[in-house]
């Protein structure tokens, strides 16, 4: 039984139930389907699951900031089968090798790690890459055509950044170049998103014991002598705003695996009584395991879009964005027919993964001298 269907859950229960079909196996998943939605198998379409009023993503607002000049950070995260390989910007990214060695996990380590990367991918842009899988069932290509604007944004770069160019820049180890274009979780064949859902779960449709449940909120597990043998559950008042919200309880003959997300899995813990003694305390929940890191020590990368203006030739995908009926269609047309056009696009194509140089340090001030030193100055993979 696996709480919340996203990435993480699609990914194990599809690889299990292909393992063995026997196995009875149930997804519990607060968001709605995916399967074969336009706003998810259109790549362009991920920017409507970025607004306010979407319920596709949770978006977890915190409280103001200083720092951000009195204003609150939000962070989304998936609220559909698929969790964020079905909303997010599709953007391929990997870090270095060396990254995984640092968390000092036994088994953790990213010798054990290639081999699981490149099993889940088929890396379409380069054949040959030996750090890349070539057979998995995550595609991985360009997309369809390109804007051009990428080119001007690494000349630019090259130019006057001083950085140099690279191919690849997600072989685990290349950093501090710009890369002429992104690669991208989109099939090269059918210019459709590659997910976790549709790549995992839903191509195992014939198997009735892999069952998955939508609309339902996972509130906790339920525990006996401290083993984990069921769940308890709501109808989603988000994605059933009219669902009945009384509690229901289904049991698991072996497993229960916690896996709604970097913010969902501590509130399921937490609010099971599991968690540090202070927070479940103030909540008024009984404490079954002393586990005070819990929710704790959340990391992430901020996003942010800066608006800019291009010539009027520029191919751009804001015509498609503001859903100018004739050329949505044309594009659509094209892209049934062939899955190339601007369909098979989300606009992000030019990355570096950066490292500042001397000038650059300066700028950033004396509160970033320490951590460069500790941790980035003398390994040349480290991105800051």
């Amino acid at each position: 039984m696996l709480c919340a269907g996203g990435t993480t859950a699609c990914v194990v229960a599809g690889r299990l139930a292909a393992c063995d079909s026997s196995l009875k196996i149930l997804i519990l998943e607060a968001g709605e389907h995916t399967l074969d939605q336009a706003a998810h198998v259109q790549p362009y379409q991920y920017v409507t699951h970025q607004t306010p009023t979407s319920t596709t993503l949770t978006l977890n607002v915190g409280n103001p900031s200083p720092h951000l000049n009195g204003r609150a950070p939000i962070v989304p995260c998936g609220h559909c089968v698929g969790g964020g390989s079905s909303v997010n910007l599709m953007s391929y990214t990997r870090a270095p090798a060396s990254d995984f060695d640092d968390w000092g996990v036994d088994g953790w380590e990213s010798e054990n790690l290639i081999p699981l990367m490149k099993k889940l991918e088929t890396y379409e842009v380069q054949p040959d890459g030996p750090t890349h899988g070539h057979n998995g069932p995550i595609k991985v290509s360009y997309g369809s055509r390109k804007t051009g604007i990428w080119e001007e944004f690494v000349h630019v770069g090259t130019t006057y950044h001083k950085r140099p160019y690279a191919d690849d820049t997600d072989d685990l180890e290349t950093c501090n170049t710009y890369s002429s274009c992104m690669s991208r979780y989109i099939s090269g064949t059918t210019g459709r998103r590659s997910d976790a859902a549709h790549h995992y779960v839903y191509n195992q449709a014939h198997n009735p014991n892999l069952q998955l449940w939508v609309g339902k909120r996972v509130k906790r597990v339920i525990f006996e002598d401290k083993r984990a043998v069921g769940v308890e559950f709501t109808g989603d008042p988000v994605s059933r705003p009219d669902s009945d919200q009384s509690s229901s309880i289904v049991r698991a003959s072996k497993l229960v695996v916690v896996s709604a997300g970097a913010f969902g899995s501590p509130a399921i813990l937490e609010r099971s009584g599991i968690g540090s003694e202070g927070v479940l305390k103030h909540c008024g929940i009984e404490q079954l395991v002393n586990l005070p890191g819990v929710g704790e020590n959340y990391r992430d990368h901020n996003g942010c879009f800066i608006p800019y203006f291009a010539a009027d030739g520029a191919v751009t995908l804001d015509l498609l964005w503001r859903g100018e009926e004739s050329v949505v269609q044309e594009s659509l047309a094209q892209w049934k027919s062939n899955g190339k056009s601007l369909i098979a696009q989300n606009g992000c194509d030019a990355k570096i993964k950066w490292r500042p140089d001397e000038d650059e340090l300066r700028a950033m001030g004396s509160a970033f001298q320490t951590p460069w030193k500790e941790f980035f100055q003398d390994r040349p993979d480290k991105a800051v």
